[in-house]
């Protein structure tokens, strides 16, 4: 399907099929994220399987080590939410899991083989509908799937939560930055493509720990956790707010009623985090804003319905 066809597909009621592409430990809010696509399948999405990304920072040693905790911290989830008592759609333990690539693309024409990618690979392949790829970080495990298979673009879209805003001065944002090559194979693949830009739009998802421990403390296993991981995430709670990232992706699909989505040609990636534009380059989508109510609105009301 083309841009049109996905964005009306996105706007129906009717049951997506999913893969989570998650570097899952690398702050708090993939957390989030993982939780509320896995209380919705069966439901509003199909959750194929969640493929853990690499990532590099303060919490990792290396992008494969941070893989690899992104990949147990997956597990650690899928656990919390099978105890927690909710009545899924499919239990959490029967998501397949994948661990993804342990560093990034070289290059724009060099893929990554790894159970992640395959797995992409695989499931596009095999599907009769459309497979969304919902990627939370570096997105080297899609572009090496891309690479490895291009014909799979014809049955695929892509939504990724990386880069600014076009008109930023730079783009040079965490998930973009860590893998350039991965992000330009995106721009350039004619993918169907649905981009959330973080500084500019998604960093109105903000939330505090007065307003988490309203709606979530207490009501469970999961929720406690996650209401823990973010009150653990700051020395100084006086007048403290948390961008929740991740959980902007998901609303696509699942909070789409909260966002204002817009096609337009895609950009230039250039090597140093800029856009170059050409009003010539294949469309893609664009969400412009969103709004921070009706997303959280929904994810807290799923959130809270814990047993246990």
């Amino acid at each position: 399907m083309d841009i049109c066809s996905i964005l009306n597909d996105i706007r129906s009621d009717r049951r997506k099929k999913v893969i989570l592409d998650t570097d899952a430990y690398n702050e708090i809010d993939d957390q989030f994220a993982i939780a509320w696509s896995v209380l919705e399948n069966g439901r509003g999405i199909e959750l194929l399987s969640i493929n853990a990304a690499p990532f590099l920072n303060s919490r990792s040693v290396s992008p494969e080590d941070g893989m690899e905790k992104s990949y147990d911290e997956i597990q650690k989830l899928l656990r919390l939410i099978e105890e927690s008592g909710y009545e899924t759609g499919v239990r959490p333990a029967g998501i397949p899991v994948y661990r993804g690539s342990r560093g990034y693309l070289p290059d724009r024409k060099t893929p990554l083989v790894t159970d992640a990618s395959q797995n992409i690979v695989k499931a596009v392949l095999e599907s009769k509908e459309t497979v969304y790829i919902v990627a939370l970080g570096a997105i080297t495990n899609v572009a090496s799937a891309i690479l490895m298979q291009p014909e799979i673009t014809e049955n695929m879209a892509v939504i990724w939560l990386g880069g600014n805003a076009w008109h930023w001065p730079n783009t040079r944002e965490f998930n973009m930055v860590q893998d350039v090559p991965a992000a330009q194979v995106i721009f350039d693949s004619r993918v169907p493509f649905i981009q959330i830009p973080c500084a500019g739009v998604c960093d109105r998802l903000a939330t505090s720990i007065p307003e988490l421990s309203a709606y979530l403390e207490g009501k469970g296993k999961l929720c406690d956790y996650l209401f823990s991981i973010v009150k653990g995430y700051t020395s100084d709670p006086f007048c403290w707010s948390k961008v929740i990232w991740d959980i902007s992706a998901v609303a696509v699909l699942l909070a789409r009623d909260g966002l204002d989505i817009v096609t337009l040609p895609a950009p230039i990636l250039t090597d140093d985090c800029h856009y170059a534009f050409d009003c010539a380059r294949p469309p893609m989508a664009l969400v412009r804003s969103l709004d921070r109510d009706t997303v959280f609105r929904k994810l807290f009301k799923i959130l809270s319905q814990g047993m246990q």
